[in-house]
């Protein structure tokens, strides 16, 4: 099929940088982890302060740093990656560069892995062409805007025919940003958008988020350094936090997916 436009973010639509992204990404982040954790530690050495008291706390808050770093990294990774085609026969098609790509169960394969996606990238940038993974957006369930991005849940179908559901983040700033738009608004069904109800979520992220808050404030009372619960309770309570931190981070993700 011959393409009629191409859609890519605008780092893959220039001379695409995706995998020095990804590992500037995470060394940055690494380091500011390395520098609070440390400079902290420091910090409290210096004013004389508890370690044992005090470093629960700033454990929780640089971990809690990392995880929302790292969540904005990664989604801005599935922007770049995400290229949508549009063929003069009207079908709009979509795919995740990262798809084509064998990615390997270590640090090296994947770091490999990204700059073949990285090249894959260039490669349509100056040559576009549908690719074999590309998947046709038959109907748009979803379109939210996320803050710099519009969250489009669609009913795609792959080459087989084989139909399913998917999320593609559209970032802001593309070239013929509109048109996107329009194709993507021409095949919404409006009658499920006329009849979804309100979404529960945001009141499982603020359970989860009391919980979180709840398991936390446990693990500091239960902690030897402040000793005013049982010590005996102090790993349960901190398995209890991992617990709720993973089902918020659960429900967070699948928000900002608009699912």
């Amino acid at each position: 099929m011959k393409i009629k436009y191409i859609w890519l973010s605008p780092d893959s639509a220039g001379k695409s940088r995706f995998a020095l992204g990804g590992i500037g990404g995470v060394l940055g982040i690494s380091a500011l982890a390395l520098l609070l954790a440390g400079g902290g530690t420091v910090l409290m050495l210096r004013r004389g302060l508890s370690v044992q008291a005090m470093g629960l706390g700033l454990c929780v808050l640089v971990t809690a740093l990392v995880l929302f770093l790292a969540f904005r990294l990664g989604r801005r990774r599935v922007q770049d990656a995400t290229v949508f085609f549009l063929t003069e026969e009207d079908r709009l098609f979509a795919l995740d560069a990262r798809e084509m790509t064998d990615y390997g169960g270590n640090t090296v394969d994947n770091l490999l892995g990204d700059f073949r996606t990285q090249r894959l990238l260039r490669e349509l940038a100056r040559r576009p062409e549908l690719p074999c993974r590309a998947r046709e957006i038959v109907v748009v369930e979803k379109l939210k805007d996320r803050g710099g991005s519009l969250a489009a849940v669609c009913l795609v179908q792959n080459m087989s025919g084989r139909r399913f559901r998917r999320t593609y983040f559209l970032v802001r700033g593309l070239d013929r940003e509109e048109e996107l738009i329009r194709q993507l608004e021409r095949r919404r069904n409006w009658r499920d958008a006329l009849e979804e109800r309100d979404s529960r979520r945001p009141l499982y992220i603020l359970l989860s988020t009391a919980c979180l808050a709840a398991f936390t404030a446990l693990c500091v009372l239960s902690h030897p350094a402040v000793s005013r619960l049982p010590q005996s309770i102090y790993f349960p309570c901190l398995l209890g936090a991992f617990i709720a931190a993973g089902v918020l981070v659960g429900f967070i993700v699948r928000q900002s997916r608009g699912e």
